[in-house]
C-alpha cells in the first residue's frame, strides 16, 4: 500500500476558502477543521481537487457539423451490413 502524505496546512487552508466561498460557510478555518464532517470534505477536496469540482477549466469543444436530415449519407451500412454493393 503506497504510504498516505499528509497535505500541508496552506493546501488546506485553500481548499477551506473555496469550500467555504462554495458552500458559503461563515466558520473561521480551525472551527471548521473541528467539525469531523466537514474537515473530511475538506481533506477530501485536497486529495482529490477534481472530485470536488475544483479542477483546471476544461478545452472548449469543437464545433461539429451535422448533416441535415434530407442528406444521404455517403455510405449506407445497411445495405452493406445486407449484402448489397455498388457494382454496376
Amino acid at each position: 500500500m503506497p504510504p498516505v502524505i499528509e497535505p500541508t496546512d496552506q493546501q488546506l487552508r485553500d481548499a477551506c476558502e473555496r469550500m467555504a466561498r462554495r458552500f458559503r460557510w461563515t466558520d473561521s478555518f480551525e472551527t471548521v477543521m473541528q467539525d469531523a464532517c466537514r474537515s473530511r470534505l475538506v481533506r477530501l477536496a485536497v486529495a482529490h481537487p477534481s472530485a470536488a469540482g475544483f479542477a483546471a477549466a476544461r478545452a472548449p469543444r469543437l464545433f461539429v457539423r451535422r448533416l441535415p436530415a434530407t442528406a444521404r449519407p455517403l455510405f449506407d451500412r445497411k445495405r452493406a451490413a445486407s449484402g448489397e454493393r455498388d457494382d454496376d
